[in-house]
């Protein structure tokens, strides 16, 4: 049974038909609205001194010692002063938080003029901060420019770090001075309560060592200290440090200067014995509760920056939708985001089709890459996260992972009997992402189709407009072009190529063949590698031209994009298998690319599947321009000798020369260990 403040509570609570849910869950009429009767207001008790009450229907929300405060409930204990309140100079801010005057000034503090407005100027690793003594807001303010630090890190902390001390991680340079002065660890980062950067997580870990001490993260006692508790927390395990959050337990707005204050000599001991704080929260009921909360739009400026996994592409805590036409190499685009960021964080890759060919695929990876799977974990076989049982025992099963992202590979498989196109269900989708999202603290990345046209994302519209972020993959030849599709609150990334690169190679006697995502760059095309498909469609057609054919010509008559033409001649020319006089002129074959297609000035080039005459009886016919395209087609008959023989054509049962060789009978790649060898998956 509880006992102090909460048994005082409960007690009170007796009076609005209070009964228990649970183990310390309770439920009652609301007490803060005179006539309630619908059992809307919830209580969760932590231990007898730490809770959080939550009403449903006013939304208000607070902790176990702000709910005894509007009951008259006399808290035990020193209460907490306010320190958002004026302050007469630096004297007055000191004892206010505990500290002698003279701690503030060796560490460089001093009053000062800012902006017209009484300050205390304090230096930082980074620049100057300011603390505004006038009680208005802001009241700090940094110099232009600014970068976030690490403060409070001195030769005295150190010591007390080798000296197997804990770190205490807290809110505040004030309060990182206030536990310095009675023997604490203490460091902070500069800036308020937000999650580390990725340059001052390396930092600290640089300045721990080999041997870390433990840490406690003890930020200020309101809803927005305890989430950020719970965040840094969880960013310090990611790096497997050991890490633990604390409440110390002084109602709303106590922070560690207000706790050094109570215990004074004995704070670091009563520090190390405060009871931990979950990592689930329990007391910050708007926007755990209901994903949603009202701040005053002048408090916008202290929200988190937007944090990135990969740079403009894939957002931290934000829902990226990866998407592409079946073949275009999606699957494969991931599991190299998630090898990646794996070398250093926990990844969490939901393979919902095609399973077991990862096996190969992470093999193949880690071949390529010199490299081993690092922290990624594999769920094998798709959660439908449509049904809340199955998207419930997901989340409780991958809770100690604490993973940085989740892939979910694909939405199809994981919404199995749902409707895409609806936007009931798609907005059902869409919640499931945001729960694995708040739940794990993590980002999350969908792998999707294309509709039939190939353009867009499949499905109902709901799905863009709630997603962070969109990157589009298509095949283009032997290309795989990666572009931004859509990128909230920042610039789209560059269009960035890549191409699946084959490999084969044994492990413990077993051959694996399979392929790997690499830049374009890196695979450079020799003379000797095998040509793409367009490359090859291409020089036929432009061998079959004697005085060449223009860019639009080409297009026409190889139906190969004109966009993606422009980039195939401009290969060819570099492979000297393809010339141009001049910019207006019209491009020709060279002698080496007809000794590539295995050709000569006479033969010409033969066709794989023969037209029969009546497609192809004239010279006329053959010469007319407006044919082009039926002429450049891949299985256009070649009429190369019977025009120099002065036949019409080829008649029917005759294919020409007995000796030509057809396409489909040549091999379009190399081998499959050439470097160069496009797989075909």
């Amino acid at each position: 049974m509880p006992a102090g403040t909460a048994a005082k509570v409960l007690q009170a609570l007796q009076n609005f038909d209070l009964k228990q849910d649970g183990d310390g869950q309770y439920r009652s009429n609301s007490p803060l609205r005179p006539g309630s009767n619908s059992h809307g207001f919830t209580l969760t008790i932590d231990d007898d001194e730490h809770g959080a009450y939550f009403d449903h229907v006013s939304g208000d929300t607070g902790s176990l010692y702000d709910l005894a405060k509007q009951l008259n409930i006399t808290i035990e204990g020193v209460p907490v002063e306010n320190t958002k309140r004026a302050y007469t100079g630096l004297e007055d801010y000191a004892a206010a938080h505990g500290i002698a005057p003279g701690v503030l000034r060796r560490a460089g503090w001093f009053e000062t003029i800012r902006q017209k407005r009484p300050a205390l100027e304090f230096p930082t690793k980074t620049g100057k901060r300011w603390r505004f003594l006038d009680g208005n807001k802001p009241h700090y303010k940094s110099e232009s420019g600014y970068q976030r630090s690490w403060y409070g890190f001195s030769a005295s902390t150190l010591k007390l770090l080798g000296e197997g001390q804990p770190l205490v991680l807290c809110n505040g340079e004030i309060s990182t001075l206030a536990a310095q002065q009675h023997g604490i660890a203490a460091a902070c980062i500069t800036g308020g309560e937000k999650s580390i950067p990725a340059d001052l997580m390396q930092e600290l870990k640089t300045l721990l060592g080999d041997d870390p001490p433990d840490i406690i993260v003890a930020m200020d006692c309101d809803p927005t200290g305890r989430d950020a508790a719970r965040l840094i927390t969880k960013q310090l395990h990611r790096e497997t440090l050991f890490a633990r959050a604390v409440d110390l337990g002084l109602g709303t707005g106590g922070d560690l200067a207000d706790f050094c204050m109570l215990y004074l000599d004995k704070s670091a001991a009563e520090l190390e014995s405060l009871p931990v704080l979950t990592l689930e929260a329990t007391d910050t009921a708007p926007q755990q509760r209901r994903g949603w909360y009202i701040i005053p739009a002048a408090e916008l400026k202290n929200l988190p920056p937007i944090e990135w996994i990969v740079p403009g592409e894939i957002p931290a805590r934000g829902i990226t939708i990866l998407f592409g036409p079946s073949g275009a190499g999606k699957s494969f685009l991931a599991l190299d985001y998630a090898l990646k960021i794996a070398q250093e964080q926990p990844v969490l890759y939901m393979a919902g089709e095609g399973e077991y060919g990862y096996r190969q695929r992470v093999a193949a990876w880690c071949k390529h890459n010199q490299k081993a799977e690092g922290k990624l974990m594999m769920c094998i076989g798709a959660v439908q996260l449509m049904e809340s049982d199955d998207l419930d025992a997901f989340l409780q099963a991958n809770r100690s992972i604490q993973p940085l992202i989740v892939i979910v590979d694909t939405m199809a498989r994981s919404m199995v009997g749902s409707d895409e196109n609806s936007t009931r269900d798609m907005g059902m989708f869409i919640q499931a992402c945001e729960d694995i999202k708040r739940t794990l603290d993590c980002a999350v990345l969908v792998i999707h189709h294309t509709n039939k046209g190939g353009i867009y994302e499949r499905g109902n519209s709901a799905l863009r407009g709630a997603s962070d972020s969109m990157i589009k993959i298509t095949a283009d030849d032997d290309l795989i072009v990666i572009e931004s599709a859509k990128t909230k609150d920042a610039q789209p990334f560059p269009t960035r190529y890549m191409k699946l690169l084959s490999m084969s190679f044994e492990i413990d006697n077993e051959l694996i063949e399979s392929a790997v995502m690499v830049e374009a760059d890196k695979v450079i095309q020799t003379p000797d590698d095998p040509l793409t498909p367009n490359q090859e469609k291409v020089l036929r057609m432009l061998a079959d031209e004697e005085h060449g054919a223009t860019r639009n010509e080409i297009s026409e008559a190889t139906s190969v994009p004109y966009h993606s033409l422009q980039r195939i001649l401009v290969r060819l020319r570099k492979l000297e298998f393809v010339e141009q006089e001049s910019r207006t002129s019209p491009f020709k074959i060279t002698e080496s690319g007809r000794q590539r297609l295995g050709v000569d000035r006479l033969d010409r080039v033969d066709r794989p599947i023969l037209q029969s005459a009546e497609n192809a009886d004239t010279d006329q016919h053959r010469s007319n321009r407006s044919t082009r395209s039926m002429r450049g087609k891949v299985d256009r008959v070649d009429r190369s000798d019977h025009r120099k023989n002065g036949d019409t054509g080829p008649k029917n049962g005759d294919h020409g020369d007995p000796g030509a060789q057809l396409i489909d009978q040549q091999p379009l790649f190399g081998s499959a260990g050439s470097e160069y060898h496009k797989a075909g998956l």
